[in-house]
């Protein structure tokens, strides 16, 4: 690559626009060098139109939210939060399941904003949920905000009032941080999952009893998920499996039928629909 110093600020953001998933981490620290560009970033997870751009403008999205979470700074706060929006909206995996861990390295400045956008209502249940999950990850930094954060998960896990998609993430976050006070109402809330399964084949339940009990048996926190090096993406070798991914999928697809309609299951993958399997996670559409 061209050394990166001699390029201005214009022609480096180009490079998320152009490269595809297959930006050099030379790039990122680039930029980071620069102070982050924070506002030139801030503007590209703002643009709802750069959430829907065919490749490869499609990557610079998931670019300016994994740099902005390197920067981490207050300010980048705001632009993640309106990243989450959108990403939730666009069924964009590769946001969503990162900003947990972003958030958790934040830490305070993110947390008025995430319990913000956890109460309210107007935004998708998924949204919410990934809120309550960035306030969970901030809680391993800081273990003083632990007890008012799980109080507030446990409220909406328990509230009869909410979408069960949503209590059924927040009862996941409750049972991935092992917390002993909400043991019982986890269990029979993994009873009735196991009853709706047992009505409905096509039902997937989120958790059942039987997974709480194990669960605490056991006594691991499953913390993966919040504690993820998003930076990853530029590694070479995850740079290298993705693209073997990819080649496999497009060998796959010459030899299969046409896709049906985003809403219906993807042949490439029975649980998945086809907007968040190849094109919505590859970003081969």
């Amino acid at each position: 690559m061209t050394d990166l110093w001699k390029l201005n600020d214009d022609k480096l953001i180009d490079l998320l626009f152009t490269a595809e998933d297959r930006l050099e981490r030379t790039a990122v620290d680039e930029i980071l060098r620069r102070g982050g560009l924070v506002e030139r970033l801030g503007a590209i997870v703002a643009d709802p139109y750069n959430w829907n751009e065919p490749l490869p403008a499609w990557w610079a999205v998931v670019h300016a939210v994994y740099i902005l979470g390197s920067v981490g700074t207050p300010e980048t706060v705001l632009p993640l939060l309106r990243a989450l929006r959108y990403a939730e909206a666009c069924e964009n995996d590769w946001v969503t399941e990162d900003l947990p861990s972003i958030f958790g390295r934040i830490g305070l400045p993110a947390v008025d904003g995430l319990k913000t956008l956890a109460a309210d209502r107007t935004s998708g249940w998924l949204a919410r949920a990934i809120a309550l999950e960035g306030l969970a990850a901030i809680t391993l930094k800081h273990p003083e905000l632990s007890q008012d954060v799980f109080a507030l998960v446990q409220r909406y896990f328990t509230s009869e009032d909410e979408e069960r998609a949503f209590r059924q993430l927040a009862g996941h976050v409750l049972l991935d941080f092992l917390r002993t006070e909400c043991c019982g109402e986890l269990a029979a809330f993994g009873k009735d999952e196991a009853l709706f399964e047992d009505r409905d084949e096509a039902y997937k339940a989120a958790f059942t009893h039987v997974d709480v009990e194990e669960e605490f048996r056991l006594g691991k926190p499953a913390l993966e998920h919040y504690t993820r090096d998003w930076l990853a993406f530029y590694q070479p070798e995850s740079m290298a499996e993705r693209q073997g991914k990819w080649e496999s999928e497009r060998r796959t697809r010459a030899d299969a039928p046409e896709h049906k309609p985003a809403h219906e299951l993807c042949p490439f993958s029975a649980d998945h629909k086809r907007k968040k399997c190849c094109l919505g996670k590859a970003g081969l559409a």
